[in-house]
């Protein structure tokens, strides 16, 4: 199977769309989100043997957590995002690691130089996300491993559904927001069928679902943790009119109640976690 890989990448709304998000929540991501996608790093990291003499790679590094896990086992790492402000930050944080600006699409490196590729939470974000698939497969070298993670459907990640179901609660289910060019990608048959429809064939790729549960304080916190860290969500709350979001709170801890474990909300997120192998 012939992969074509670009070496730029196409000008698109929805693309323009997440690096400004990303751009804006660059400052505040390490101390709000990024406690949520760190619970499913280890096990994406495991899934492609990162440790001492792996060659690897992270995609949509973002704040540069996962890029020093990965250091910290023994890895070789090279990290990139698109965000400027994102690449700054990791820098910041990890400066002992090389971050640079790169587009999961057009990625700076050689075929065959890695014998891992990371994506974490990046995958459902990019506009054209099989090309970018095909990216990490052409730096992968015989033998090596990509692994990606994606939020699972919003009824199964119910850290996102009370926040979801709060929003619709309150009478604004349907924020004027950009739809991605690939449409969702939160099931295991679509995350299957972009990694083989990227080259990832033989071994047969593999996908799960992980579950974490989240220790929320209040419905505000978590409310902060979205606008403040993500970009789709934060658009959603942000667009809530005044009047409707000064209701939100009340709204989303009806939808959290159910979680209460003593003094805190013990909320469910749930990822898919999908690895392919470069024969």
């Amino acid at each position: 199977m012939e992969i074509i890989v670009p070496t730029t990448v196409e000008d698109h709304p929805y693309r323009e769309f997440e690096r400004v998000g990303w751009e804006r929540a660059a400052s505040s991501y390490a101390a709000s989100f990024e406690a949520i996608t760190n619970l499913f790093a280890k096990q994406l990291l495991a899934a492609v043997g990162a440790g001492p003499r792996i060659k690897l790679l992270d995609v949509a590094c973002g704040s540069g957590y996962m890029a020093a896990m990965a250091a910290d086992s023994g890895a070789q790492v090279e990290a990139v995002d698109f965000s400027p402000n994102m690449v700054e930050v990791a820098t910041r944080r990890y400066p002992r690691l090389p971050f640079r600006m790169a587009d999961a699409e057009a990625l700076p490196f050689a075929d065959n130089t890695f014998d891992a590729v990371v994506i974490g939470f990046g995958v459902h974000h990019f506009p054209f996300p099989l090309r970018a698939l095909a990216a990490a497969r052409r730096v992968l070298r015989i033998g090596g491993r990509v692994a990606f993670t994606v939020w699972a459907p919003v009824e199964e990640h119910l850290f996102q559904k009370v926040v979801v179901d709060a929003v619709r609660e309150i009478g604004n289910p349907t924020a004027s927001l950009p739809t991605a060019p690939a449409g969702a990608i939160c099931e295991i048959e679509t995350c299957l069928g972009l990694l083989r429809d990227s080259g990832f064939v033989l071994p047969p790729p593999r996908a799960e679902t992980l579950t974490a549960f989240v220790p929320i304080e209040s419905a505000l916190q978590l409310i902060q943790l979205l606008t403040d860290g993500t970009v789709r969500m934060s658009s959603l709350i942000r667009s809530l009119p005044q009047e409707k979001r000064a209701l939100l709170p009340m709204a989303v801890e009806r939808e959290m109640e159910r979680f209460r474990q003593g003094d805190v909300f013990k909320v469910p997120a749930a990822a898919i976690l999908a690895v392919g192998v470069k024969a």
